[in-house]
């Protein structure tokens, strides 16, 4: 099984206070516009597994919220080559908290998306790593992990 560790987040906006207090940037950024519509502010908390020799971004996780709505979703970004019939499973540590089917592939990758469960968020407060399993072309498992260090404070900056 190819496992993929995230080794690099992107920090930028309203998480970089967060770095400051540790010496090391932080794994999630966040970032808000009321570009989409006008009249709403939308926010998301991003983290991003990039491979090294090239600085390439590989996969993604987003999770999306509009200020004054209680909902939040959850946008991945994965690569080409995944099997599209078999879906994607969203675990935290161990517990599964969601079953995610593709949406669509356009130059940046595959989309998947869906709504995140309260029970998912807590799960993240209090865990180490999400972790999205898929199969390649070839059936085999692939497992993207997402570094959850900062989360709880990154998340609580969404309005």
């Amino acid at each position: 099984m190819k496992k993929w560790v995230c080794a690099l987040g992107i920090s930028l906006g309203l998480v970089q206070p967060l770095a400051a207090q540790d010496g090391t940037a932080p794994l999630w950024s966040v970032n808000c516009s009321n570009m989409v519509n006008g009249t709403e502010l939308v926010c998301e908390m991003t983290q991003s597994i990039v491979l090294s020799e090239n600085n390439q971004r590989l996969a993604s996780v987003a999770f999306v919220k509009t200020a004054g709505k209680d909902e939040t979703e959850a946008v991945l970004t994965l690569p080409f080559g995944l099997l599209f019939s078999q879906g994607l499973v969203a675990k935290v540590d161990d517990a599964q908290v969601a079953d995610l089917e593709f949406l669509t592939c356009e130059a940046q990758g595959c989309f998947a998306r869906s709504p995140v469960s309260a029970d998912w968020i807590s799960k993240m407060r209090a865990g180490a790593q999400l972790r999205v399993e898929a199969q390649n072309a070839l059936a085999e498992p692939i497992t993207f992990g997402f570094d959850l260090t900062g989360f709880s404070q990154a998340s609580d900056l969404l309005p």
